[in-house]
């Protein structure tokens, strides 16, 4: 039997198509949301046009009438976020999103019309304190390397509410089992003790679990590989 060539090119842009969904579920993403507010004035600005910038690749939205914006669902990378509003703008650099991240981006900018404009850039500096609240810990790979651990299992027994019985996590009393784990946005059915030199993020729900994850009731651990906006450390 002839196969004829265009059978061969639809199935070959089906499989694309399937490959492309599975890589972007498992890459994950993040969101990122803020106020604008006119300096001067103090007033929200609304109707301002943001712009989400990495390599290249731009995504926008507006301000409300509040002058609040979001953008869920960011592929992760490190974005410029510039808020725009006739020729006055001004960008926030170096806004790193991994999976699971939601980063509070606040911005000044001036609604008054001038000659030529006004830009500034400002250099991203993360809050101290999580503004999201605290039902989750998510260690760096900066933070979890200066620990005395060699193994995923490490991490997972010294965080709260765990209990290691005889090499089995327990999460707030949960039977054995309960605690799911996610590699790159994808279910893990076995050993998730991947190599500490290939984890970027760690991340354990201990508390709310997020509807995204089932229907478990002890816990979620969600890894994140190193990937080209790891860096060299």
């Amino acid at each position: 039997m002839r196969i004829k060539p265009n059978f061969i090119f639809q199935a070959a842009g089906v499989l694309m198509l399937l490959f492309s969904f599975q890589l972007s579920f498992a890459t994950g993403g993040g969101k990122i949301m803020g106020r604008v507010t006119d300096p001067d004035t103090k007033a929200p600005a609304a109707d301002v046009t943001v712009v989400f910038e990495c390599m290249g690749n731009q995504l926008t939205c507006s301000t409300n009438d509040s002058g609040y914006y979001y953008s869920p669902n960011l592929p992760i990378g490190v974005y410029n976020v510039t808020a725009m509003f006739m020729s006055n703008h001004v960008t926030i650099t170096g806004v790193k999103i991994s999976d699971e991240d939601q980063k509070l981006v606040n911005m000044d900018l001036s609604t008054a019309i001038t000659i030529g404009g006004k830009g500034v850039d400002i250099v991203y500096v993360p809050d101290l304190i999580d503004p999201f609240g605290s039902d989750k810990v998510k260690l760096n790979r900066e933070e979890f390397t200066k620990e005395p651990v060699i193994k995923i299992a490490d991490i997972t027994e010294t965080q709260p509410g765990v209990v290691d019985i005889n090499g089995v996590p327990y999460v707030h009393g949960a039977r054995e089992g309960g605690l799911k784990y996610y590699i790159d946005g994808a279910p893990v059915m076995a050993s998730a003790d991947i190599p500490l030199c290939g984890l970027e993020n760690y991340t354990i729900y201990a508390g709310f679990i997020p509807p995204k994850y089932g229907d478990t009731v002890g816990g979620v651990v969600v890894l994140e590989t190193r990937n080209f906006f790891s860096g060299n450390h």
